[in-house]
């Protein structure tokens, strides 16, 4: 996407006192296909900007009441996200510096050129969508090498033409799959194969929000909606503008969050906390679940109008037990990856590589990568081998006590092998609840959350 083309999404606002001159530039920026807003004064200028993200603000500097540098001041300690560009007619070097150490992109003087005016607009917004996008990449927990598909098996062939094919829709996706199957990676290939691959890519996973936080979280907050709230804020809705937002585990959404993202579905529209101002949103939805959304209806906890909703364009990920072909490739992908910046040339002994093909992967394919990175560290040469994997043949030590018959033997396994073989027995009996889990498991939902992360056993 070119820079002329991605500057026509800018969402302005114009704060102007002169109406002649605010309508105009008003006709004339939406003709040049901006998006824009005004305000005839700094009181409703600084109001709206509250309500709303803005990529560029021009503020007139002179006007009745609250002068340009008071709504300037007062903006920047709102948000520092929006480029502002500051025009006067009375225009003063000294004013000029004051503006641009509050924090302006640019000054101008009236009268203002449209084409000049216009170039530093698209100059503002594309430092803006740069500022956009660094939040968004913080956002993503995955590093780097999650986002690379590895497989050769046919089964992962088919689904990555599915993901091709759904791809260049605007249409919202959902992907199903057990914990650990690559979810993300297939979420974030869709946002790569649609036209929105130069915008932001958002995560956020349903299952770490809860009633209390995913309102904020999603939606954004004005200042003063609940206690705390020194300063308005935007949520992931508006982030994910334009680009593409992934919602990882949809079924752990809180009903009454899903009521409004039915409506933000349906209307492109939402309000942020303690707003009453509807803001637009052109956002691509990738939904993912490692539950099946049709029992979560039957049980009442996912409304059904939504899951209708979202199940328009599905794709479903194998387990990697499903493509064993695969399991040899992703392990030296994973060596590579966990021995970077290594000039040593690392193997797999055949025993090792029978162990790996023939194990069940209960946490599929991140924790094949969680095997393999803990054997890279373990070993003392550049070789895996058998005695690295925890499910290896476990070695066994003579019966010792008199009762027991010759053919009994002690199995000697790693104490996070049992922590993590009985975490995975609990989350099998309560269907994958993680809160249910938690409460078996007298362990917080953070403390889960941590230990399924560690032996990749997390959604």
């Amino acid at each position: 996407m070119s820079l002329k083309t991605a500057s026509k999404q800018a969402k302005i606002l114009i704060v102007e006192d002169e109406r002649p001159l605010r309508e105009l530039l008003e006709i004339e920026l939406e003709r040049s296909g901006y998006k824009v807003d005004s305000a005839p004064d700094g009181e409703s200028g600084l109001e709206k900007y509250r309500q709303e993200t803005y990529n560029v603000v021009l503020l007139d500097m002179k006007m009745p009441g609250m002068d340009g540098v008071e709504v300037l001041k007062l903006m920047r300690a709102e948000s520092n996200l929006p480029e502002i560009i500051v025009f006067t007619g009375h225009g003063t070097i000294e004013t000029a510096v004051e503006c641009i150490r509050q924090g302006a992109y640019d000054y101008l003087t009236k009268p203002v050129k449209l084409d000049e005016l216009e170039m530093v607009i698209d100059k503002a917004y594309e430092k803006n969508r740069l500022r956009y996008e660094n939040i968004s990449l913080k956002l993503e927990i995955s590093k780097l090498d999650q986002h690379r598909i590895v497989g050769r098996s046919q089964v992962i062939q088919k689904v990555l033409e599915t993901v091709y094919r759904y791809g260049p829709t605007d249409e919202h996706v959902l992907i199903c799959g057990e914990s650990g199957a690559g979810k993300e990676l297939f979420a974030r290939a869709v946002h790569d194969a649609s036209r929105r691959v130069s915008n932001s890519f958002v995560t956020v996973n349903c299952g770490r929000l809860n009633v209390n936080t995913a309102e904020s979280e999603l939606f954004g907050h004005v200042q003063g909606a609940f206690t705390g709230a020194n300063k308005g804020r935007a949520g992931l809705f508006e982030l994910a503008d334009n680009g593409t937002l992934f919602m990882d585990e949809v079924s752990e959404m809180p009903l009454d969050v899903q009521v409004k993202l039915l409506r933000i579905l349906e209307t492109s529209t939402f309000r942020r906390m303690g707003g009453n101002h509807d803001i637009r949103v052109n956002v691509r939805f990738v939904f993912a679940s490692n539950k099946k959304l049709e029992d979560c209806v039957a049980r009442g906890e996912f409304r059904e109008d939504l899951f209708h909703r979202i199940n328009l364009l599905n794709i479903q990920i194998p387990p990697l037990r499903d493509r064993s072909e695969d399991i040899i490739p992703l392990s030296y992908y994973f060596i590579k990856s966990a021995t970077e910046g290594s000039s040593e040339q690392w193997e797999i002994t055949d025993e090792a590589l029978a162990s790996l093909t023939s194990y069940s992967w209960p946490g599929n394919v991140r924790e094949l990568r969680n095997t393999i990175r803990r054997a890279c560290i373990l070993a003392t040469e550049p070789l895996i081998s058998s005695d690295l994997l925890p499910f290896a043949p476990p070695r066994a030590v003579p019966a010792t006590r008199p009762s027991q018959t010759a053919t009994e033997e002690v199995q000697i396994v790693p104490l996070w092998v049992v922590e993590r073989d009985h975490i995975q027995r609990v989350l099998e009996k309560v269907d994958n609840n993680k809160s249910r889990a938690a409460k078996a498991l007298e362990i917080d939902r953070k403390t889960l959350y941590t230990k399924l992360e560690r032996y990749g056993l997390g959604a």
